[in-house]
């Protein structure tokens, strides 16, 4: 897992995608003075062509100890979203066009992006990204714990009618497809909501930041850009949503941005 962590972002997801180092400007001097802001040691600042693939805007950052980096995706900033650049190309509009296209454009103002990042460094701040890697490794070796102690059972491979064998392969689909799926189903639960925790919480470290009002812009705008909506049922929502529906967010930054 930390090998694939290590190489995916510098060897395999360029075969994929193009990165770009962000160019000097006014964003990039604010996102190096947020993150020293809050001790993140950043290195550099990447924009992906996320645009070739869908229309979908996010932001992250890798790498271990000191060596950190953020990547952005084209379609969440405006200066670089292709469907911006598309729509200023276009010659001779008529107003009702120019209107449409302007209720269109994609992406955040830098303001906002910030704000996302905020967020996305809150998740760092918080100890998020470690707690996640410790709970996954746990769980991985407690799947091969039980794994171990439950292949060698006679009575298991006999419930299934294996008497006289004890197939390898069929005590492998017995334990993960039939033993593990109540297990796997409450784990999911508890990591959703351990989840949506994370996410309100790197909303607050966002709000600390001065972000609150930028962040409900941002918000509203990702989730229509990536075509979510809005409205969700609580009970689906809190069993199979990892991120807190949009509504329930701004809920929580209402306040702060008010103020």
């Amino acid at each position: 897992s930390q090998v694939l962590v290590t190489i995916y972002a510098d060897y395999i997801a360029p075969l994929f995608d193009k990165f770009i180092p962000l160019p000097e400007g006014e964003l990039k001097q604010q996102i190096e003075t947020m993150a020293k802001s809050i001790d993140f040691p950043l290195t550099k600042v990447y924009v992906v062509e996320g645009s070739k693939r869908s229309s979908h805007s996010n932001a992250y950052f890798y790498g271990f100890f000191k060596n950190k980096r953020i990547v952005l995706f084209d379609t969440l900033l405006e200066d670089y979203s292709a469907l911006n650049k598309e729509a200023a190309e276009e010659d001779g509009e008529n107003e009702e066009t120019k209107s449409k296209t302007k209720s269109k454009k994609q992406g955040c103002k830098n303001e906002e992006v910030l704000a996302v990042l905020g967020h996305e460094l809150g998740h760092w701040k918080l100890g998020h990204t470690v707690k996640n890697i410790i709970i996954s490794q746990m769980n991985s070796f407690l799947c091969f714990f039980l794994f171990a102690v439950l292949i060698g059972r006679k009575e298991l491979f006999a419930a299934f009618g294996f008497y006289d064998t004890q197939p390898t392969l069929i005590g492998l689909m017995i334990i993960f497809q039939f033993i593990f799926s109540p297990y796997n189903e409450v784990l999911s639960f508890c990591l959703t909501v351990l989840s949506r925790r994370f996410e309100f919480q790197a909303d607050a470290f966002a709000k600390e930041l001065g972000k609150a009002k930028d962040l409900y812009s941002a918000l509203i705008k990702l989730n229509k850009d990536n075509l979510g909506f809005p409205v969700s049922d609580w009970i689906f929502s809190m069993w199979h949503y990892s991120h807190p529906p949009l509504l329930e967010r701004l809920q929580a930054l209402k306040d702060a941005k008010q103020e």
